[in-house]
């Protein structure tokens, strides 16, 4: 631009120096006919003079345009107006580069950042703060079992497809100070039973928003915690660890039979600090579920279940009361590490021994007598050990149920009983065998003890599990964010009280018409991609 504004200037003072002599030669030329003989000579001689001059001036004007635009070619292009220009240009890119790297840090306002939990909201203060994580579980899935000798009506011996298994957002963080936090835990369910809500029913199948967690809790300076609101129960350690950080595609039976799940009430918590190898926690509160703790309703049926306080109101399910704890020991590593049942390569070592106990009994809605056949009370307890070795690890746990009735039931071969007992005994481990895959196998044994109260011979025993799963996880890229898990189980025993349609393991039948039979054993693939944000 500057060297097209010199030519424009160089070219229009040619014109005017041409302009100039034009006018000047008229003039003279006019004056030199009015003009005498003898003062002719003399005005030439001017003439040529002025024209001489003029060419010089054209000379050395046109030297200067020619010297400009070379300076345009150099380093001397730049005002002094342009330069500012520039430095304000500079100034703002320089801020804008400062304000982006920061977000990676403490104390601003918005961004992602892995110290500071992901997708993070802030105040400049550090009085508020709000993390946003996601987790999407897509799942293909495999069920085969053996229905022969049920008749017309029994299922089809092979089942499979797709199913979002899980889609859950997480909003967490604090307010006030970094000692009050809280979570809410909305999740999209896979198939949900029909609801009638106002003038609307939606049937099962659609996808129907609930909620997991929903909580606030208060830290104090001593290290106590308090927290109230909805969350799981402290009991059984694989359950508590998050369904993004199992080891497995899915948790196991056992897991699903005696866990609390989800309860509401309120929770203390003491040690579990960074330096602190102890820590305990104390729950009380609204019912705790149990999966097969009632007695069969008939002789080809699986066991009965308590849905626990889950999303319920007051007076649904209500207790007497409802208690859960655990104590931890960490005997190595960091509390952190304990957060997920595997062990990268590079991890330290680390160890945890896990001790939890349960105990509730149930209040009927209604007055008058209860059936004999009814749950009154039940306890728990379980112990277990957790290892990471810094590329693989062990995860062993055992646990026991005591289950009381509200009356003497009778039983197979005679007599009558008013509790019974079950329990179950989960072992499984894994090695890395590169950086981004590894391998696993687990087996669980376990019996609901509820048997002897199938009067009628059902032909099989529902009462026990006994399966054994062996698969691969690759974390893609070596991140735990992008997970694809393979595992394939197969059950040595018909899977009755310890169905799970959540983990893809479909009751097997049973009848006592026919040959009576149900099941020569029951096996399931699944392959699952997991993606966390």
């Amino acid at each position: 631009m500057q060297r097209d504004a010199t030519r424009v200037l160089f070219n229009g003072t040619l014109l005017t120096g041409v302009l100039l002599t034009g006018a000047f030669v008229a003039g003279t030329t006019t004056l030199s006919f009015g003009a005498t003989g003898q003062e002719s000579g003399g005005a030439a001689a001017d003439i040529a003079g002025e024209l001489a001059a003029l060419r010089a001036a054209n000379d050395a004007l046109a030297a200067k345009v020619a010297r400009l635009e070379q300076e345009t070619d150099g380093s001397r292009w730049l005002t002094e107006s342009r330069a500012a220009e520039i430095r304000g240009i500079v100034t703002d890119v320089l801020a804008d580069a400062s304000s982006r790297d920061s977000l990676a840090g403490a104390g601003l306002g918005a961004g992602w950042s892995k110290d500071q939990g992901g997708f993070f909201l802030a105040s400049e203060d550090g009085s508020f703060k709000l993390n946003i994580r996601g987790q999407l579980q897509v799942r293909w899935a495999m069920n085969n079992r053996d229905n022969a000798g049920l008749g017309a009506t029994a299922a089809k011996d092979s089942t499979w497809g797709f199913e979002n298994r899980r889609t859950k957002l997480t909003f967490s963080g604090h307010i006030i100070d970094p000692s009050i936090t809280f979570e809410v835990k909305p999740v999209f369910n896979r198939t949900p039973a029909s609801i009638t809500s106002g003038d609307q029913t939606l049937s099962s199948g659609n996808i129907v928003g609930s909620v997991e967690e929903i909580w606030a809790q208060k830290r104090f300076d001593s290290g106590l915690s308090v927290r109230v609101g909805q969350f799981k129960a402290p009991f059984l350690r694989e359950e508590l660890v998050s369904s993004a950080s199992q080891l497995t595609v899915e948790r196991s039976l056992v897991n699903d039979l005696f866990s609390t799940k989800f309860a509401q009430g309120v929770q203390l918590e003491f040690g579990g600090g960074k330096d602190e190898s102890l820590r305990a926690q104390l729950f009380y509160g609204d019912g705790l579920r149990a999966n097969g703790s009632s007695v069969p309703s008939s002789s080809t049926s699986a066991a009965g279940s308590y849905a626990g306080s889950y999303t319920t109101a007051f007076n649904a399910n209500p207790t007497d009361y409802a208690f859960a704890g655990r104590v931890e020991y960490l005997g190595a590593g960091s509390w952190r590490q304990m957060r997920d049942l595997t062990s990268f390569r590079g991890e330290e070592t680390a160890w945890m021994l896990g001790f939890g106990a349960m105990a509730q009994s149930l209040r009927p809605t209604n007055e008058g007598p209860l059936a004999v056949t009814a749950t009154d009370s039940m306890w728990g307890v379980t112990a277990d050990l957790t290892v990471d070795f810094g590329g693989a690890n062990l995860f062993v746990y055992g646990v026991y149920r005591d289950v009381s009735l509200a009356g003497a039931v009778p039983t197979r071969g005679g007599g009558t009983s008013d509790s019974f007992g079950q329990w179950g005994v989960v072992a499984q481990g894994g090695v890395f065998v590169s950086d981004e895959v590894e391998l696993f196998a687990r087996y669980e044994l376990g019996d609901t003890g509820t048997d002897r109260f199938r009067v009628s011979e059902p032909g099989v025993e529902l009462e026990t599990a006994s399966v054994a799963t062996a698969g691969l996880n690759w974390y893609i890229g070596g991140s735990k964010d992008l997970k694809w898990t393979t595992d394939v189980g197969m059950s040595f025993a018909p899977v009755g009280d310890f169905a799970s349609s959540g983990a893809d393991w479909l009751g097997d039948g049973s009848s006592t018409a026919g040959d009576g039979s149900t099941n020569d054993g029951q096996w399931v693939v699944r392959t699952q991609l997991q993606l966390l944000f």
